[in-house]
Order: C-alpha cells, then structure tokens, then sequence
C-alpha cells in the first residue's frame, strides 16, 4: 500500500500531482507509480494542482503520454486541458489492442507520463509510470510426471500431470476461475481440472497439478491437446496450450520352448519364454507359465526397453504331476491402458508325463514264489544250525590201569 513516505513535496509551495483512476493504487504522490492497465481499458490521468495547498484554477498543464514502443502509432500524446476550481486538469486515452498488425511485444510494457505547469514563473513536473498487459495471463502451461518433470508421452489408463506458470501485473490479488481441459487425437476432450475461486497473487505463480487429468480406454492414440483459461468478468485472460501425445502401452508373449517334450514323472523340465515391449517407454510386469490350467511359476520382468526382448526360464518340476499329455503357455500381465491383449499369451504345443511302470505277478504265482522263498528261508536256517553243530568240542575220555598190589 501507499504510505505517506511515498510522498515527496515539490520545491517551495507549488506542486503537481500527477495519477490515475486505478484507485487504491492510483500512483499519488510525486512519481508514484500506478497500477496496471490493460489493452483496450481507458486510461485517465489527472493532474492536481496547488500553490501554497490551494488549488490552481484555469492553468494549462501539459500532460505526455509515452509508449514502451516509439513506433506505435498515435504515441506520444500531448495534451493541454485546463485545471478546474477544484485545480485539477485531466485527461484520457484507450491503451490500443494487440492485432496481426501491433503485436503485443509494441503494446506491453512500462508507459510513462508526465505533467507539468508553470506557477508563479517556476516550472512544476511530476512523473508517472504504469504497466500494460494482461493483468492476469497464463503465461505458459506444460505436462509433467509424478515426479513434476517434464514428459510429453502418455499410456491410455494414465494421469496426466500439468504445471501452469501464471503471472498478475496487478498491485492486488485478483480472483480467477481456472480450467484445464484435455483433448485427444481427434479433438474430443477427455478429461478436466476446475480451480474455483484462485487467488492469482501479484508476481509469478506455478501451479502444479498430477493425476487430476486420467486418459480414458476411450481417448484416441496419437497427438493430444491440453488447454488451460482463466475466467474474470472483468479482466481478458487469453488461452495456453501446450501439446503431448496418447500412447498405447504393449507387451507380449513371443515365443515358449521346453527343455523336454515327454518325461518321466520327477524330472524337470524347463520352460523358455520371450517377451518382448512394443510401446513407448520402458515397462515392468509379470509372466506366468502354466501346464494345462496349472501354475508353474510367475516371473517379473524389470524394465524392458522399448523395441526389447528378453527371456526367462520357468523350472517345471514334474514329481508330483499325474500322468497326461499338459499344454504349456505363457501368458503377460496385462498393463492398465494396453489394447491389444491378445498377444500377451502364447500356447506352445504339449509336453506328455509318464508314471514309471511297476510290474506285479498274477496271485497265483505270487503264492508259489513266496512258498519258494519260505522253502529257501527254512533251508538255510537249517544248514546254520547244521555247521555250529558240527563245530561243538566233544569230551575227553582219560583211561588208568591199576597194578596189584
């Protein structure tokens, strides 16, 4: 705000005040600067002036009225209107739009005014300057990641992130209502953000948005459009646009290889499987291999490049696996935004898993083998007992002849 300190008093007595009708910020006081005006608003300067604090009526003062631009045409602007009782002289313009003709880079900028009187035989100026432009402007809008960083390449079933750099010239806060509207390939908008009610302070704004704008299954492929306004009944706030593009997010399933194709039940077999990335930017998933409806195992795949193939090996472990002939395919996790999903999944041809076979004897025979088998038992316990016979020591036998006495 304005203070007194702002207020420089001319030399002796005689003074002119020089300012605008943008009140609060009119620019009074000795060159003071007024707030900001804006293509095609009417501009009025007025000029008090006193002597010894009365006003000075019926004096000419020569007001001039400065483009940032020499070149415009119609500038500068040399008036001389008359004080009136109350000892002010005024004058006004229209501060001309930008056309094909006068961009705006001729029309934007610090104008500059002066006016001056002579009292008393003395020669009194004061100065003015203010700013032409659009009071509130979107200077430029861009898309971003999750990270806030520019990206300009966007998978369906995705957010879009948007920055706004948005700057007042004003010496006050003024209230906008803020839309960002997407639009793909064939210029049908898919999604929106509505700030209501946003405070542009006076300066430099950015505003940062993620995940507010999501592309839609329905959003067509291709170059897309983000357009963001601004709306104030009393203000023009031109559009900005920036572009980015709608990919479709791809991988797939491009070939299955097994170690073995007939097995016996408990051997491994391993499964090859390629995968390959055929969208816009690097993509992690999962691939999972099956024998028949049955899960052999699920792999992650970490940042497969674009235009990429890489291949992994799923160990198949047959020892619990019935016996049968068991189709094997590989089948990609399906990524949000991806549209072609068939092929995600490749079916190879059938590996067969044989049961070892166990031969078993008719019962009849299996009665007489076991009766052979006892037959042999009893024989060979009885040669054992036989032989530790045979190795028992038997008794000594002393013989003594006894003589007559």
């Amino acid at each position: 705000m304005q203070t007194n300190a702002n207020i420089v008093d001319a030399p002796s007595e005689r003074m002119i005040d020089l300012f605008t009708q943008k009140e609060p910020y009119c620019g009074r006081g000795i060159n003071v600067s007024s707030d900001a005006m804006a293509p095609q608003e009417e501009a009025i300067l007025y000029a008090l002036v006193t002597y010894g604090g009365d006003p000075v009526q019926s004096k000419p003062v020569d007001f001039n009225v400065f483009a940032p631009d020499p070149t415009l045409q119609g500038f500068p602007i040399y008036r001389v209107p008359l004080t009136n009782a109350s000892g002010i002289a005024s004058m006004s313009f229209r501060i001309p739009h930008p056309t094909s003709e006068i961009p705006e880079d001729v029309i934007f900028g610090t104008w500059f005014a002066t006016a001056a009187i002579d009292i008393a035989g003395e020669r009194v100026v004061d100065t003015l300057t203010f700013r032409v432009g659009w009071i509130v402007e979107i200077i430029s809008i861009e898309t971003i990641d999750a990270n806030l960083k520019p990206k300009t390449h966007f998978a369906k079933a995705t957010c879009v992130g948007a920055k706004l750099h948005m700057r007042n010239i004003a010496m006050f806060p003024r209230t906008v209502n803020i839309v960002v509207t997407a639009y793909d390939n064939i210029s049908v908008p898919f999604d929106s953000i509505v700030l209501n009610d946003f405070d542009a302070e006076p300066g430099e704004t950015y505003i940062f948005t993620y995940c507010f704008l999501n592309i839609s299954e329905q959003a067509k492929i291709g170059d897309a459009l983000l357009i963001a306004s601004a709306y104030n009944p009393q203000l023009e706030i031109p559009e900005a646009s920036t572009s980015f593009v709608i990919t479709s997010r791809n991988v797939a399933v491009i070939n299955v290889i097994t170690s073995s194709v007939d097995v016996i039940a408990g051997q491994v077999v391993n499964v090859m499987v390629t995968v390959t990335n055929t969208g816009n930017e690097a993509e992690t998933f999962s691939v999972s291999a099956y024998y028949g409806p049955f899960l052999i195992q699920t792999l992650s795949v970490e940042s497969l490049l674009l235009n990429q193939n890489r291949t992994l090996t799923f160990v198949w472990n047959t020892t619990y696996v019935p016996a049968g002939s068991y189709t094997i395919k590989a089948v990609a996790e399906i990524l949000p935004g991806e549209t072609e999903i068939e092929d995600n999944t490749y079916i190879d041809g059938a590996v067969v898993v044989r049961v070892p076979r166990i031969y078993m004897l008719p019962r009849e025979l299996s009665i007489v083998v076991l009766i052979v088998a006892a037959a042999f038992a009893l024989f060979a316990i009885a040669l054992l007992l036989t032989r530790r016979k045979k190795k028992t020591p038997q008794p000594v036998t002393l013989s003594v002849d006894i003589l007559p006495s």
